[in-house]
């Protein structure tokens, strides 16, 4: 299930109208539209926002959808790859 299908179904879960939340996230109702349907993704800040309206975990939402978020790696490889880059 994609992304957009996902937060159409967590803002028909709370009975919200797209000009309900679209409202809240100072958007124009088709922007929403856009993103539930899967034309457009929301930006980082949208969806935090949607999750924080729906209830949603939004990395665990993210993860369901393929896109999964890990730790930077440390500073020592950076380094190498300095070095090495600059080698």
């Amino acid at each position: 299930m994609e992304l957009g299908h996902h937060l159409k179904r967590a803002r028909e879960f709370k009975r919200m109208s797209q000009h309900e939340v679209a409202e809240l996230l100072g958007i124009a109702q088709k922007t929403l539209s856009n993103m539930e349907s899967g034309k457009t993704q929301p930006s980082v800040i949208q969806l935090a926002k949607m999750g924080e309206i729906y209830g949603l975990d939004v990395l665990k939402l993210l993860s369901e959808n393929g896109i999964n978020f890990s730790p930077p790696p440390p500073p020592e490889i950076y380094r190498k790859l300095k070095k090495n880059f600059n080698s």
